[in-house]
């Protein structure tokens, strides 16, 4: 079977992680391309097909499509993943990317299968913003909605603070402002990588001195941790709930219990280094068994299409022999 491994350009911090992955996969599979989103185009004409390429090689040439994307790129991979996901494996349903890249929607969508996540309230205005504050109670998040690695999130320690960062927000007409409780804790949060049925690996991660962001991009650091086998339980019904196999599920420990605040669709290798585990022979046996069992089922009903057909023949034949009406 022949993988392509779709990332995009900016993976200079993370890509001898990558480069792994594609050792890895290289191991159970005859070919592996490691490819950039951005040399991929989508193409309508004459035929009435959609064709997709790479440079110049159809991307339908590849049995499994692994894709490691941002946010940024998500309408563009649910294009590509919509015109390939009938005739080519791809893990995580075409749904999952849309959910998770809506930090609100991702909320919503847990909230509704009893998933503990913290209160928060979504507004395009400003002044209405305002008067939900003290619904959230003291102190509050107050983030963007495109945010991401721990930018554009703004503690306030208060209402009256946070009514000076809605009014110094900048804010276009039917923007979205994001509000949410703070969950008490010391600027640590828990990411657990999922991999199919499984948490294969747990890191805490924990923020610079004076910052809440825990993220490693916001200057956070990883931390070795075991996770309760309730956490883990919360992690994998979450990546459920979105249709993820693939996918970091961050949790912070409150004072009520654990609470999921995000699912990462491309959730960063580096806690690989802190927690010794192979993330990326991980990852290459699930898809390796996952693309066998897409094919298998595949073939199956290949085949039980021709038998429908041919014994369609066989009684329209007896039909017209005998002179019998349908």
């Amino acid at each position: 079977m022949k993988v392509c491994l779709l990332a995009y350009k900016k993976i200079s911090f993370s890509k001898k992680y990558y480069l792994h992955l594609v050792e890895e996969l290289k191991k159970k599979f005859d070919s592996v391309l490691l490819a950039n989103i951005e040399n991929v185009t989508l193409k309508v004409d004459s035929t009435g097909l959609t064709r997709i390429f790479y440079k110049n090689q159809k991307l339908d040439d590849f049995d499994v499509i692994i894709p490691r994307i941002g946010p940024s790129y998500v309408n563009f991979w649910q294009l590509i993943h919509q015109e390939l996901k009938n005739n080519t494996y791809i893990p995580n349903s075409v749904d999952s990317y849309k959910i998770a890249k809506n930090k609100f929607l991702t909320l919503m969508k847990l909230n509704e299968n009893n998933i503990p996540v913290p209160k928060t309230i979504l507004s395009i205005d400003i002044d209405l913003a305002k008067k939900k504050l003290v619904e959230l109670g003291e102190p509050l998040i107050i983030k963007k909605m495109s945010s991401s690695g721990g930018r554009g999130v703004i503690f306030s320690k208060d209402i009256k603070s946070a009514n000076t960062v809605l009014d110094a927000l900048p804010h276009k007409s039917g923007e979205e402002i994001f509000l949410e409780e703070y969950i008490p804790n010391p600027g640590e949060d828990i990411r657990l990588f999922v991999v199919g049925d499984e948490v294969v690996a747990c890191a805490k991660r924990v923020a610079k001195k004076e910052d809440i962001r825990s993220n490693i991009h916001a200057g956070g650091t990883y931390k070795n941790y075991t996770p309760t086998a309730e956490m883990k339980r919360l992690a994998l019904k979450s990546a459920k709930t979105i249709g993820a196999d693939i996918c970091g599920v961050d949790i912070i420990e409150g004072p009520e219990g654990p609470v999921i605040v995000e699912v990462n669709m491309n959730p960063g290798f580096t806690i690989s280094d802190i927690t010794g585990v192979n993330i990326a022979k991980r990852i290459s046996d699930f898809i390796y068994a996952e693309a066998n069992l897409f094919w298998k089922r595949k073939r199956n009903k290949l085949l039980y299409d021709k038998l429908s057909v041919r014994w369609e023949n066989v009684v329209n034949n007896i039909i017209r022999k005998f002179n019998f009406e349908k």
